[in-house]
């Protein structure tokens, strides 16, 4: 926001008592006959009445200057104000992907039929995920296994759920002993409605789109654009050789797919030259496993401490709330235990045994989660 003594200077709020005595003593000048304005008076409040409305009018203009730049526009402002620039906030997608079903008995074949639900097991707030089937599917006679397509109930970055969580089906489904999604089941990752500080950042980035910026910052201004991308990094120093330029996505659920891939390719092919050598990449994956020993305060309950834990430390390691996606920091985890936690005292990490910092090209994600909770001084 403007600073509020530039804003004073260009658009100044008026007093309200002091607006007015002004205008008493301006239609004394011009020889208003009435002089009778006492508190209570008709003409006293029709007086107050303009004066509220003149400084309401004042207020309104404030939030139109303080809205006219991209800089310091707000909420539905910026939204409206980045269009100038050729942007629009990036809209919450759901999540699409592959769920494997295991059967025992496959002598006959078995019909899925459009919106069927499976879901994940509940969460420690009883949360469970639902998906459903966007198209009746057909799994062959003799096939013991088979994949259908399912969609998220809601959009959301939270629906890019690790490999083995959905195992529930909400119908039987004759001669079905499993259900799980396998590793690489997404097919179009979730995402969130677009933060608007990171609007803000792409529309304020939009200049290197010019024609006098970099190739490299082009490609990234363009790609980031596009919804499901989390981060993008371009290798322009010829990875391949002479002409070859690697662009390396990140997506929010972290392994880009090739249709969030394929659409990139699409937002940038007009930046690509004649000669030019593009290869669209994900990022290298690499999951970190966390193990802990927590340590709370001697007195204090155990009960439910492990759990906040390891909600604290998924909070943590989700991909939007990171700033350096290849780097993880053992005293970061700890802070944000000792923020969560009231009776905290320490966590002694045993897994990863130190700070990892990886090649750019590479992101760290979470694999396990152990936790051991104990009281300081106990056993």
């Amino acid at each position: 926001m403007i600073d509020e003594e530039i804003l004073d200077k260009v658009c100044p709020i008026p007093d309200e008592d002091e607006t007015m005595e002004e205008i008493k003593g301006k239609l004394g000048e011009e020889g208003f006959i009435i002089n009778n304005f006492n508190k209570g008076g008709i003409f006293y409040i029709i007086i107050r009445i303009f004066v509220l409305i003149y400084i309401d009018i004042k207020r309104l203009a404030r939030s139109i200057i303080n809205n006219l730049f991209i800089k310091h526009a707000e909420g539905d402002w910026l939204e409206i104000k980045v269009a100038d620039v050729g942007k629009k906030r990036k809209e919450a997608i759901k999540t699409r992907g592959y769920v494997t079903l295991y059967r025992d008995d496959y002598q006959n074949a078995l019909q899925i039929t459009k919106g069927h639900m499976f879901k994940t097991l509940p969460d420690v707030n009883g949360k469970e995920l639902k998906f459903y089937v966007l198209d009746t599917t057909v799994i062959g006679a003799g096939e013991k296994s088979g994949k259908v397509l399912v969609e998220a109930e809601s959009p959301g970055t939270g629906y890019n759920v690790s490999t083995g969580k959905i195992t529930v089906s909400m119908i039987h489904l004759d001669g079905v002993v499993s259900v799980s999604n396998e590793e690489g089941w997404l097919y179009e990752e979730g995402a969130d409605i677009e933060d608007l500080e990171d609007l803000r950042t792409r529309a304020e980035d939009a200049w290197s789109e010019l024609a006098e910026r970099t190739t490299e910052e082009k490609l990234i201004n363009v790609s980031k654009k596009v919804s499901g991308v989390l981060d993008v990094r371009v290798d322009a120093q010829h990875p391949r050789g002479q002409g070859t330029t690697d662009i390396i996505i990140t997506s929010t659920s972290g392994e880009a797919t090739q249709e969030l891939l394929k659409k990139v390719e699409n937002a940038t092919a007009y930046l690509k030259g004649n000669y030019d050598d593009f290869l669209y990449k994900s990022s290298t994956i690499v999951n970190v496993d966390i193990k802990l020993t927590l340590y709370i305060a001697k007195d204090a309950s155990t009960d439910g401490v492990q759990q906040t834990a390891e909600k604290t430390i998924e909070k943590f390691m989700q991909l939007s709330s990171r700033e350096e996606l290849n780097c993880l920091y053992m005293d970061d985890i700890r802070y944000a235990l000792k923020s969560d936690i009231e009776t905290y005292k320490r966590a002694e990490i045993s897994s990863p045994d130190g700070d990892i910092e990886l090649d750019k090209g590479k992101v760290i994600m979470l694999g396990g989660i152990e936790v051991i909770v104990k009281n300081v001084g106990g056993a």
